[in-house]
């Protein structure tokens, strides 16, 4: 296969007609990572979008047995719904969840958002107003992490962030331990007063162990007065056989044995990721704190609802209630789908994992783990070297000093003879070197893959794709133009 097999990057539908001015605004106005790469989707849709986290395993069953079937809408379906969910779906909601985060759960301690993000911001916005966070107090976040943290918890929270890099057991493990947030923890100038995991993580893919959860909730608990969130989207995300086996915080034993703890631990989940509904926005706050009750349902006279500003809104009661009451042979339909989902997705992951070994691209993954919907790429050897000034020639790009090895330079005068439009960068905060990696794999074997960086990596060279975004055919297509390009830098070569 060539590295252009599928084709020369040219101007798409998308592009077509915009100075390379316009498309570096457009671009440009869009803060969040993710949201600027569905820019540059529309724009250049025929480069292959691996970076950003969606799932289309299971489109294909929701669309027979359920949208297909939706109906039209009712009057009933177009007035006010509570903003933080029906007793209904609320009670459905609790009943998906139970199998798989806790039997004990209850239908009044799930609050409809209008999405995870939502329910993060929501879950900020309660702890202050109850006087547990205040503006300026740090959030530990185990990294890499999904860049989105930031935002939920900095942009209007007025939190500070602090990512923990994981230095126990090596940098190039990844591997969470206690002592790196103890480290973390007690370097900080004021003591953290929030710690957020992902379980199963994102980038990384890995479940974390009961018994590591449990040493890390139990000195969290008793030891410092941080609340814990714990993101669990990707919770039924799960391939078969992994050890360890998932295990939700709301079934650790540090948990359910002190009601003291209980109120100092939250929850998040969604739709977006498991049931590859991204575009929907729906997600829950699950948590016992009589604080996050009162925010998330509103106190009379005070304030109202958290959920009015991003609701779990009719449609949403409409299509998500419709599937959620769904059966399959007298079952119930989602969680049947959920385990399909699992059998598809270890078949994704293992056609994906054996077209990188063919292609012999490196990644972290360690056998018998869980990888939610990533691979873990580790490209350090193909970052270029550093020095040479970017030629004006190059695409557009964001108006800051950066740097391009010689050999993209001569990829870009190649590209300009033989009608190939050198991509435009996208994210000039990071090392240079990784961002013109990022390029080169996008504009010349036209596969978008999302920078570690992006994630908080500390160090550069680290990409996370993701291998439910697209078709699995595709994906193995996409990686297959990876390696053929990479190829001849084999080993760091030049």
């Amino acid at each position: 296969m060539a590295a252009n097999a599928k084709g020369t990057t040219t101007p798409q539908q998308g592009s077509e007609g915009r100075s390379p001015e316009e498309i570096t605004a457009l671009l440009a106005g869009a803060a969040d990572p993710e949201q600027r790469l569905a820019v540059h989707q529309e724009l250049y849709p025929d480069v292959v979008n691996l970076a950003t986290a969606e799932n289309v395993l299971v489109y294909p069953s929701l669309r027979d047995n359920v949208f297909d079937g939706l109906g039209v809408l009712e009057q009933k379906d177009v007035k006010y719904t509570p903003s933080y969910g029906s007793p209904e779906i609320r009670h459905n909601i609790a009943e998906l969840l139970r199998p798989m985060l806790s039997p004990d759960l209850r239908s009044e301690d799930v609050f409809g958002t209008s999405g995870t993000s939502a329910a993060l911001e929501c879950l900020a916005f309660a702890l202050r107003d109850g006087g547990i966070l205040r503006s300026g107090d740090r959030v530990l976040l185990p990294a890499p992490y999904w860049q989105g943290f930031n935002w939920c918890f900095e942009q209007r929270p007025e939190l500070v962030t602090v990512p923990v890099h994981l230095q126990e057991r090596g940098e190039e493990n990844f591997e969470l331990t206690l002592a790196d947030l103890q480290r973390a923890y007690r370097t900080q100038p004021e003591p953290p007063k929030l710690l957020v995991l992902t379980n199963p993580n994102n980038p990384l893919g890995d479940n974390y162990s009961k018994d590591l959860l449990e040493s890390i909730y139990r000195w969290a608990l008793t030891e410092t007065g941080m609340h814990i969130i714990s993101d669990e989207i990707y919770a039924h995300s799960q391939l078969a056989g992994v050890e360890p086996a998932f295990v939700s915080a709301l079934a650790l034993d540090t948990y359910r044995n002190d009601p003291q703890a209980r109120n100092r631990v939250h929850v998040v989940w969604g739709f977006a990721k498991d049931f590859g509904l991204s575009g929907f926005k729906a997600g829950v706050v699950i948590s016992k704190s009589p604080v996050v009750h009162r925010t998330m349902q509103g106190v009379k006279d005070k304030q109202t609802s958290l959920s009015w500003f991003s609701p779990f809104d009719s449609l949403k009661h409409f299509v998500i209630g419709t599937m959620l009451e769904t059966t399959s042979d007298g079952k119930s339909y989602p969680l049947e789908l959920m385990k399909q989902y699992r059998s598809w997705l270890t078949t994704a992951f293992q056609e994906t994992r054996r077209a990188l070994d063919d292609g012999g691209i490196p990644y972290r993954y360690r056998e018998g783990q869980n990888a939610a919907q990533f691979l873990w790429l580790d490209l350090r050897a193909y970052l270029p070297p550093a020095g040479t000034v970017i030629p004006p020639e190059i695409g557009p790009h964001f108006p800051q000093l950066d740097r391009v090895p010689q050999p993209f330079a001569e990829k870009s005068a190649e590209a300009e003879k033989t009608g190939t439009v050198a991509l435009p960068i996208l994210f000039p905060n990071i090392s240079s070197e990784e961002e013109w990696l990022r390029w080169y794999v996008a504009t010349y074997a036209q596969v978008q893959l999302l920078p570690g960086q992006l994630l908080s990596c500390a160090e550069p060279g680290y990409f996370r794709l993701c291998y439910t975004a697209v078709d699995t055919a595709e994906v193995i297509a996409s990686v297959g133009r990876i390696a053929d390009l990479l190829a001849p830098w084999g080993n760091g070569g030049r």
